[in-house]
């Protein structure tokens, strides 16, 4: 935006010359610059207006509405050079008691890489009837070790990233009731891009699709989930399927709300 300024300022200076053409282009190079400045400002795959609810519906296989999740959009800061904001999820799953639950999602942008971070920490913080509010790091390093967290659950969406390209694989593990949770996500890849429309709206978006393996104690469940994101959003879609090829879940992206 300071270059822009600067620009003005110096053909404001030489205006007296200028004829009806340079009039003309001095107005097409401002127009320019102004998309080329929403088109950088929207170059991350997460939203950066704070307030922002974005709604998503669960399905089961056959197409049933499992759950609701509001994605709120808070914290959008600066730090270090990185675009960062959080996203609080609240979940509410239909026909069952007990039926919310939350999660934190972290994202961040250094300019060629969208990262996105899940904070498995933050439900079992809230389960426990601690103050959201007081969420902070002490308490997430303090679950960490409780919960025997290990590896990564993070991933990364590249600016430019050509279809076939691949991801690298990821796993983590976490104790979830008591139970020991593996995860295992291989064989990731980008499919390209592709529009996708909701009740929400038409997104532009990249495709992704990777291997997750999961395995509770004996039992161990392979899903084929392919997501679509979508440039000042995020997720707008996710499809799983099981290895016979068979519908296993999907969420989709139903409104945007912005406060």
């Amino acid at each position: 935006m300071a270059k822009i300024g600067r620009k003005k300022k110096e053909i404001c200076m030489f205006a007296p010359y200028f004829t009806l053409k340079d009039e003309t282009m001095k107005r097409l190079m401002f127009l320019v610059a102004a998309v080329l400045a929403c088109h950088s400002m929207q170059a991350q795959y997460f939203c950066t207006t704070e307030g922002t609810e974005l709604h998503y519906v669960n399905y089961d296989e056959i197409g049933q509405s499992l759950s609701d999740e509001t994605m709120t959009v808070s914290k959008v800061e600066k730090v270090d050079g990185k675009l960062q904001a959080a996203y609080y999820d609240k979940i509410v799953t239909t026909k069952a008691k007990n039926n919310t639950s939350y999660t934190l999602f972290n994202w961040s942008y250094d300019g060629a890489n969208t990262v996105c971070t899940e904070d498995l920490m933050y439900g079992p913080y809230v389960d426990s009837d601690s103050d959201p509010d007081k969420y902070n790091e002490a308490a997430r390093l303090g679950l960490l070790e409780k919960l025997k967290f290990k590896g990564d659950n993070s991933f990364t969406i590249k600016d430019g990233a050509k279809g076939g390209e691949s991801i690298p694989d990821r796993s983590y593990q976490v104790v979830r009731n008591m139970l020991k949770n593996e995860v295992n996500v291989s064989g990731a890849a980008y499919m390209g891009n592709e529009t996708i429309s909701t009740t929400a709206g038409k997104f532009d978006c990249v495709k992704i699709s990777y291997l997750q393996r999961t395995k509770i104690v004996l039992k161990t469940t392979t899903l084929r989930v392919t997501e679509w994101y979508a440039k000042g959003v995020g997720l707008v879609k996710s499809e799983a399927y099981d290895t016979k090829g068979k519908l296993d879940s999907k969420t989709l992206l139903v409104k945007i709300v912005k406060k």
